[in-house]
């Protein structure tokens, strides 16, 4: 397959930013290659007889690439271009979220760095009657207003300024987006909440670049989806309603507190709706407080077995230090910190097949409608697939990210540049079983579509 250069990169190794007077895009490139090589642990499955000549080729024509480029936000939009070639959303560049202090301070840098532009209220109001791209458009959870205009460098066609934001996420002013025209697409970068700049494709509609809606066009009818760490809510005298936005482990204790203050809810209810919409994952740990209420006969858990690498080592050793990890996750890790110093250079089995078998199956709830999208990946989807053994459990929405086979994050910071390499440290054995999901995702038993609301659906599917 011939590697192709796309035009937006053309436009990125020829920008006349600031990389600064000790970043060196080139070995930025060969230290997050060298990184994924040797550690990522889908790494020989990714690069085999069949593509090796193909990675190869792309690899060198990266970098190839990387000897022009002059700023870090063109660097990690390269970078992404590669890895792109494994297919794997748990490679990814992200912040420092291990050392607190760290993670401070190249958020400042990340901040610092971000280009500002003002626009006048003449000019906005001009923007609300122009055709065509530019506008001011609301994002996906309708939290930031951003005016998308005109502004060509040799980098980018347009611009995505920042209008008006929720407090935490943008500041008015601040460039988030940076976009190049390809056909009937723009691409180029947008920067997330902390500053890191992904790559995008966004697809031009009449009112509505990719998931941004221009603002005063048609909204759809469904409801908003609550971003708050966990909720509940009684719907009706039948139907409990739980929300969690994430498995991450500092929201370890507020599932386990939400669960317990709704005992009493849970032990008379006969429905409960569990909304897991967005949640991206997290720590498997997390969600034990959830399964005694799904169980209806014995769970089936597949293992996985973890690469051992000094870079893995030093990864797992670092999450054990993180806030918020119960004392027996500490006892694993170091157990499998143990195994892995025994075992460089291979893959070693740290989580066995095995059955799940509790005492007894609760009478309450009798039915549980699990709430699901695109959004749902890694520990949702392992949470998902033991959920889906139960009989009380029905899955609804959409399919979900498919990201999971390969799984255990781990990371390092980059040797110059304010960001961090995360990769997938373990290797489910699903794969050698022939039901991988990665790229696939799980799919719902009852479809839903995006202008209906899925809470209202759910109540009545369980309750008609």
């Amino acid at each position: 397959m011939k590697f192709i250069l796309t035009s937006v990169l053309l436009l990125f190794l020829i920008s006349s930013s600031s990389f600064g007077q000790t970043c060196n895009c080139s070995q930025e490139f060969n230290d997050v290659k060298n990184k994924i090589e040797k550690n990522y642990a889908g790494f020989k499955d990714k690069v085999n007889a069949k593509t090796e000549a193909t990675y190869h080729k792309r690899t060198q024509v990266a970098l190839e690439q990387s000897q022009s480029i002059t700023s870090p936000a063109q660097c990690v939009y390269l970078i992404n271009e590669w890895l792109a070639f494994f297919k794997d959303g748990h490679i990814q560049i992200g912040r420092n979220r291990i050392s607190k202090e760290i993670e401070e301070a190249k958020l400042k840098e990340r901040i610092q760095a971000i280009e500002h532009l003002n626009l006048s209220n003449e000019e906005l109001t001009n923007l609300k009657n122009t055709k065509g791209i530019t506008g001011i458009y609301w994002n996906e959870d309708s939290t930031s207003r951003i005016a998308v205009i005109k502004n060509k460098t040799r980098f980018r066609d347009y611009a995505g300024v920042v209008v008006s934001s929720k407090p935490g996420k943008w500041l008015p002013g601040q460039v988030v987006l940076e976009l190049k025209r390809d056909k009937d697409m723009l691409k180029g970068i947008m920067y997330d909440r902390y500053y890191i700049p992904t790559n995008v494709s966004l697809q031009i509609r009449r009112d509505a670049l990719g998931s941004f809606k221009m603002e005063g066009s048609k909204q759809s009818s469904t409801e908003l989806i609550s971003d708050a760490a966990v909720a509940s809510k009684i719907l009706s005298t039948k139907t409990l309603y739980i929300k969690i936005s994430t498995f991450n482990q500092s929201n370890a204790k507020n599932i386990d507190s939400l669960f317990k203050a709704n005992r009493s809810n849970l032990s008379k209810m006969p429905y409960l709706i569990l909304d897991l919409r967005n949640n991206g994952g997290g720590a498997d740990f997390s969600y034990r407080p959830i399964t005694p209420y799904l169980y209806t006969n014995t769970f089936r858990e597949i293992g996985a077995d973890v690469l051992s690498t000094s870079d893995n080592i030093a990864g797992w050793a670092a999450i054990a230090t993180t806030n918020g990890l119960p004392p027996d996750q500490k006892v694993f890790i170091s157990d499998v910190i143990e195994k892995m110093e025994q075992s460089k250079g291979k893959l070693v089995s740290f989580s066995d097949d095995h059955n799940v078998t509790l005492d007894s199956v609760k009478p309450y709830p009798q039915k549980v409608i699990i709430l699901i999208n695109k959004n749902c990946g890694s520990t949702t989807e392992e949470f998902l697939l033991l959920a889906k053994q139960s009989s009380k459990v029905t899955l609804m929405g959409e399919h979900t990210a498919g990201v999971l086979d390969y799984s255990n994050v781990r990371g390092a910071d980059f040797s110059c540049m304010p960001y961090m390499l995360y990769w997938a440290t373990s290797r489910s054995r699903r794969i050698d079983e022939g039901i991988a999901i990665d790229n696939i995702g799980i799919m719902p038993d009852k479809v839903l579509k995006p202008e209906q609301n899925w809470i209202d659906e759910a109540k009545h599917y369980a309750e008609k």
